[in-house]
């Protein structure tokens, strides 16, 4: 399972974040790559990303662990701001999780009148934004319906890892031939 949220803008100031599983040391493992925006096409209205992904300054890749993805699940859950620190290699990297309230335009109908009226709605959203080495930044702001399927990545991994946890073991004991029957 992957997910990827692509944020272009016409200031090319945009990211592509990338979530996936995978696997570290035959134990799921949440991972994410982003990468920053190289170009804007006015007339296409669309951003390019790919030709930064050579260019180590304008992307970057990290691996979470299973208690990293707990916290997210709950940062997320109870809207609170979380926060970590990697190092690897020369590399420090800090990353966080923030919620903000996003203020929307919505269109409704005044069932009197019939008339449409425009109405300010917050909705909950998030931003994640990701240091590295004190000057490269990669920052995204997260939709909640994004936040929530972040959520159920993290979660999706958890019930993996607990998976492999209760059924290892008995494996191990099924196939030693050292019980008496």
């Amino acid at each position: 399972m992957s997910i990827q949220i692509y944020k272009p803008n016409r200031n090319n100031n945009g990211f592509a974040f990338s979530f996936y599983i995978g696997e570290t040391k035959n134990k799921p493992t949440l991972f994410l790559n982003a990468i920053a925006q190289h170009s804007w096409d006015d007339k296409k209205r669309l951003g390019s990303f790919s030709e930064n992904k050579n260019n180590p300054d304008k992307n970057i890749s990290i691996k979470f662990n299973e208690f990293e993805c707990g916290a997210i699940i709950s940062a997320i859950s109870n809207r609170f701001e979380w926060s970590t620190y990697h190092s690897f290699e020369e590399n420090k990297t800090q990353i966080r999780l923030t919620p903000w309230d996003k203020k929307v335009k919505s269109t409704k109908i005044n069932q009197k009148t019939k008339e449409a009226y425009d109405s300010e709605v917050v909705i909950p959203a998030f931003g994640l934004s990701i240091t590295r080495n004190g000057n490269q930044n990669f920052k995204i702001p997260l939709e909640p319906g994004e936040a929530e399927v972040i959520k159920i990545l993290c979660q999706t991994i958890l019930v993996k890892i607990s998976e492999l946890s209760i059924y290892a073991p008995q494996q191990k004991k099924s196939t030693n031939s050292d019980y008496d029957f």
